[in-house]
């Protein structure tokens, strides 16, 4: 039976658990992907254990704003990474 290398690669990321790892290292690209690259060039991801994700804004206004659309953001960041990885988004 024929397989692609995308298939093939995704078996042996499931075989080996580590599908969350590696969206854990895409979790950058996917807060670009999310916030669009303005908000991205003023905020930092600063952690993510747990489920919960600590992002740091450097502008008050683009915090507060983002502090509202949290449920929002979590959503689009957990349907890129095929899942519920993000349970919890803190913004400061």
């Amino acid at each position: 039976m024929a397989h692609n290398l995308k298939d093939l690669l995704g078996d042996v990321l499931r075989k080996y658990r580590l599908e969350p790892a590696l969206h854990k290292a895409r979790l950058p690209d996917y807060w670009r992907q999310t916030v669009g690259d303005r908000l991205a060039a003023i905020s930092e991801i600063r952690s993510f254990e747990g489920g919960v994700l600590r992002v740091h804004v450097t502008e008050a206004a683009w915090r507060s704003e983002l502090m509202l659309r949290r449920e929002e953001l979590r959503h689009k960041l957990n349907t890129l990474a095929g899942g519920e990885m993000i349970t919890e988004i803190i913004i400061r």
